[in-house]
């Protein structure tokens, strides 16, 4: 029993003789391998945070220059309203006011003719009552217009 566990003891410290410098190497090349691989790790998180800060930050302008426009459009669509309701009652008022002044040329028109009308009636209505008239009653109307001119 004895010699198995001598055995076992040389075959074991042979091993890390022989092995040793072979594992040593393999170990130091797997951390270095290890240890790129982290800073490599390290420089694409910090590149992805630097990256994030640039989106977030343009995200901001973005909903800034997002803001203005909204703002923008809301206040053409008020002047726009405002200048449609100024032009619509300017509209209306010029309407009313050709109204009003067609209505009054119709209502000169009409007194003209409605003048018109009567003096043609009085003239033909005393045409009428002078052709009418006994001969008697002629000549005094005559001798009176005579008088007054």
């Amino acid at each position: 029993p004895e010699t198995g566990i001598i055995n076992i003891f040389v075959i074991v410290a042979g091993l890390f003789y022989l092995l040793g410098p072979i594992l040593g190497e393999s170990m130091a090349t797997r951390e270095k391998e290890i240890q790129t691989d982290i800073d490599d790790a390290i420089a694409k998180y910090n590149e992805a945070s630097a990256r994030l800060a640039e989106a977030e930050k343009n995200k901001k302008q973005a909903d800034t220059v997002i803001k203005e426009i909204e703002n923008s459009i809301s206040k053409d669509q008020q002047d726009l309203k405002m200048a449609m309701e100024t032009s619509m009652k300017a509209q209306v008022a010029r309407a009313a006011e050709v109204a009003e002044k067609s209505m009054q040329d119709m209502n000169s028109g009409a007194a003209e003719q409605l003048e018109a009308y009567i003096l043609e009636q009085a003239v033909s209505r005393g045409v009428a009552e002078l052709t009418m008239m006994p001969a008697n009653k002629k000549a005094d109307y005559l001798d009176s217009v005579i008088s007054q001119l």
